[in-house]
């Protein structure tokens, strides 16, 4: 029973650390890329994949100055 939760406990210890050290390298390895990269076959192919029309697209939405669009055709006997 001891030789189990001295394992159980080992395990635990284990996995954290490969936890931190994954951390740790994913985080170093978020850096900006260096003006090399942007040059790049790869960052001339990203460069030209952006969205062109953030921002730009216009309000499709009919309905916007009415609340239900049925109103006009359905009056409520009951309001």
């Amino acid at each position: 029973m001891e030789n189990k939760s001295k394992t159980i406990i080992i395990a635990t210890v284990v996995v954290l650390v490969v936890a931190g050290a994954g951390f740790w390298y994913w985080s170093k390895s978020k850096q900006a890329p260096s003006s090399k990269e942007a040059s790049s076959l790869g960052g001339e192919i990203f460069d030209k994949t952006q969205n062109q029309l953030q921002g730009q697209v216009p309000d499709t939405n009919p309905f916007k100055d009415q609340r239900n669009p049925l109103d006009l055709i359905y009056q409520n006997p009951f309001e």
